[in-house]
């Protein structure tokens, strides 16, 4: 699959994006569906959305493109990225379709692709839908052979009772301790499901902007910067912990009760801390761009852990391959296959509190117990070709004393590392790097930048 700008659309492991009205338009989300559907063996295909407002006209142009080809259209409206995998497998599909741009911002939109056990599509399968799409080579039937759409409204409390019914969570106790929380669903896919899980769990919840009206008040993706509001209102409302979704609900971001927005990069960390006490077997599978706190919490737990390329679907295949009992990527997203397989920012919300349940103590106190990783992450646009070759020659002669070319470039050093690879998601490099002090990380940052920069020319 291609992971580079084309005509402003994006292809990748994270499906195809663009924004509306330049790369991605009605017409183009319709051949999008098309290409998906014309690649598939005979079966329904499920589709959702998330709230943006391009979400209802591109939705129309997918479910109209899976019944051109024959195929049944399950429609569950807006929903959740996770509850659309979790319907999926539940109701034999043979693929799915998720209209959202994630953590992009509202002028953003994407078609992302399911196969038949709601997983993101392989990197094979991918380059298949890729040239149908190209080569617009489509399966249409006749009139009289065009699928039919229903309508499945269940979506959302098959998703809850999936979660509820894990054996990492004990309903009965979260009942009785009855957290306060406030949940910001950035008026996402998650505005209404989020506050239903949580009050299922036995929370006292306090909603901030959970109206599906697609409003996205701040920046969509989940950093502790950009949920400085969330921070505030938990300390105002005096609650146990805070929440913050992304647009699609399937990273996740936490605040502690003393009001301090949390780095994403602890999601995953405090999640497989809490399974892992449950969990014995196997070990834990995150992208080369995850913490190095992640490796602390599996050392405790007497496991190793395993890095793949980032993306979901090279997470979820390695999960599968080595049977992991949990991973994701350090960006919020928790992967627990008991549950499903792929990112759910809900089935994190349940697990966190389990875990303060299970510890009896709050989230500021038990991260005080966690080593202090430094870690910054920048955006740096495309200047040219990304080099991959000339940027690790340029950062070895800086003192590297390893490069890993597996995803772009990551170079370990005595004290740190850089990961420096194209995005998936928008047209940009990214530069993660990450030390034990905050100089170290600022002075490796430094170096990473400069070297993309000069690897242009």
């Amino acid at each position: 699959m291609i992971q580079k700008p084309q005509d402003t659309l994006l292809f990748s492991v994270a499906g195809a994006r663009g924004i509306v009205g330049r790369g991605l338009n009605v017409e183009v989300a319709a051949r999008l569906a098309l290409a998906f559907s014309s690649t598939l063996e005979s079966g329904a295909v499920v589709v959702g959305r998330d709230t943006r407002p391009s979400g209802e006209s591109l939705m129309s142009a997918v479910v109209g493109a899976i019944t051109a080809t024959g195929r049944e259209c399950i429609d569950l409206g807006i929903a959740t990225t996770p509850t659309v995998e979790v319907v999926v497998e539940k109701l034999g599909a043979v693929g799915g379709i998720i209209v959202t741009a994630s953590h992009n911002p509202a002028e953003w939109n994407a078609l992302k692709f399911l196969d038949r056990h709601g997983i993101f599509i392989t990197k094979e399968a991918g380059d298949r839908v890729y040239s149908a799409f190209t080569g617009q080579q489509f399966r249409f039937v006749d009139a009289r052979a065009t699928g039919p759409i229903t309508r499945y409204d269940r979506g959302g409390r098959d998703h809850i009772d999936g979660i509820l019914s894990l054996h990492a969570l004990d309903v009965e106790r979260l009942l009785r301790r009855n957290f306060k929380v406030v949940v910001d669903c950035i008026n996402g896919a998650g505005s209404v499901i989020a506050p239903e899980l949580l009050k299922t769990l036995g929370a006292d919840v306090v909603k901030m902007n959970c109206k599906t009206d697609g409003d996205f008040y701040r920046d969509p993706e989940p950093l502790a910067e950009n949920i400085t509001d969330l921070a505030e209102r938990v300390a105002k409302e005096k609650a146990d912990i805070g929440f913050a979704l992304d647009p699609d609900a399937d990273r996740l971001a936490l605040v502690d009760g003393e009001g301090n927005a949390l780095s994403e990069e602890y999601t995953l960390p405090l999640v497989v801390d809490g399974v892992l006490e449950k969990e014995k077997r196997g070990p834990v599978v995150v992208n080369m761009s995850t913490s190095a706190l992640v490796d602390w919490v599996a050392a405790r737990h007497k496991t190793g852990v395993i890095r793949t390329p980032v993306g979901e679907a090279y997470v979820v295949a390695r999960m599968l391959e080595e049977k992991a009992p949990i991973g994701g990527e350090g960006n919020g997203g928790v992967i627990y296959p008991e549950l499903h397989s792929g990112r759910d920012g809900l089935l994190g919300m349940a697990l966190i509190m389990q875990l303060l349940v299970d510890r009896d103590i709050s989230l500021r106190n038990l991260v005080r117990e966690y080593p202090e990783f430094k870690m910054k992450k920048r955006k740096v646009p495309l200047g040219g070709e990304f080099d991959a070759a000339r940027i690790s020659s340029l950062i070895s002669k800086r003192g590297a004393d390893k490069i890993d070319s597996t995803d772009g470039v990551k170079a370990i050093f005595e004290d740190g590392w850089c990961h420096i690879r194209v995005s998936n998601t928008e047209g940009i490099v990214r530069v993660i790097v990450e030390s034990m002090s905050t100089e170290r990380t600022r002075d490796l940052q430094a170096l990473a930048v400069e070297a993309v920069t000069e690897s242009w020319g």
